[in-house]
């Protein structure tokens, strides 16, 4: 996943304080630029609403088993409209409180959990070998769909020169926390868990023991989730009202956050249940974003740099006459 960010990173090179929808304009005119917009539009209202939907339905039925579904979808939204109503500079600011939070509900929940886990169970190493780890697996890079923000990130940078570096620190703090995730998990259970119903990392932390003083250590757990969700529904919504600006033109985007909202909401309850939702992620939306963000925005920005690079070649014909 780093050598493939650190390629994506060379290829916008050419392209300062752009983002892909700025790239597939050059590439090919407006066309190019709605079909990338609208596929970008198309998938983060998808995954924000499949996500907050998940998470939603964990809440309710680890804390409000009488609350409407569709009541707690909607607090979630509204908070994240009303984060985009101070602009992006505020949503910015509450990630730095937010990201350094959840890094240390996961390190905590890690270490509280660790007495129970057991170290044998990583083996065998490579698990059903190399060519289901590294070929048949390769599907497995869904779990960085945070490449989708590099991908809109240095036109928001206010210095875009530290596009590289703050790039590399985004992917490795995602790294991180997979890390301890994935690790948790597979330490803590023997077999691979199927739980339609919750998630197991929460089933962990629930059954941790955190002390005499701390009774119910799930809902500290929990508040850092919840803090986390907030931020990732806003920075979704905040990146398809840039979309929208770009493919629109307009000049006002605030406003553009109530259809956006409203979209993502009647997406969320589409589905029946959570079963549907977990098929919806793992056989349909899954390859979906692998498509997008690993083969067609890669090839946007490869063939916009050759574009570039024949652009910027004198002509057979100029050297002659030069000579």
């Amino acid at each position: 996943m780093f050598i493939f960010l650190y390629i994506i990173l060379k290829l916008f090179k050419n392209f300062s304080n752009s983002d892909i929808v700025d790239v597939a304009e050059y590439l090919g005119g407006k066309f190019l630029k709605i079909i990338i917009g609208t596929l970008f539009i198309a998938y983060f209202i998808v995954i924000s609403a499949t996500q907050l939907r998940n998470f939603c339905e964990i809440l309710q039925l680890a804390y409000f088993p009488g609350l409407p579904i569709s009541l707690l979808i909607i607090l979630f939204l509204a908070i994240a409209v009303i984060a985009n109503k101070f602009g992006n500079m505020s949503i910015t600011r509450i990630n730095l409180i937010v990201v350094p939070l959840v890094m240390i509900n996961l390190l905590i929940a890690f270490f509280c959990i660790s007495s129970r886990f057991v170290p044998e169970r990583i083996f065998p190493i490579l698990g059903y070998g190399i060519n289901e780890t590294f070929f048949s697996g390769t599907t497995n890079l869904f779990a960085f769909t945070g490449l989708s923000y590099i991908y809109f990130l240095q036109p928001l940078l206010k210095n875009s020169e530290k596009f590289k570096k703050v790039s590399f620190i985004g992917m490795g703090i995602s790294a991180i926390y997979l890390f301890l995730s994935i690790t948790t998990l597979l330490f803590s259970f023997a077999d691979v868990l199927s739980i339609n119903e919750i998630s197991p990392i929460y089933l962990l932390v629930r059954g941790a023991d955190w002390g005499r003083f701390i009774q119910r250590p799930d809902s500290v757990f929990f508040l850092g989730w919840i803090l986390c969700m907030m931020s990732y529904i806003s920075i979704s919504i905040m990146l398809v009202i840039v979309i929208f600006k770009k493919l629109g033109n307009l000049n006002s985007k605030f406003p553009l956050a109530y259809p956006t909202s409203a979209l993502i909401f009647i997406v969320a309850i589409l589905p029946k249940g959570i079963a549907e939702i977990r098929f919806i992620e793992n056989y349909i939306f899954k390859y979906f974003t692998l498509i997008l963000l690993f083969i067609i925005s890669f090839l946007v920005l490869v063939l916009a740099n050759i574009k570039h690079k024949k652009l910027k070649l004198p002509n057979k014909e100029d050297l002659v006459n030069e000579v």
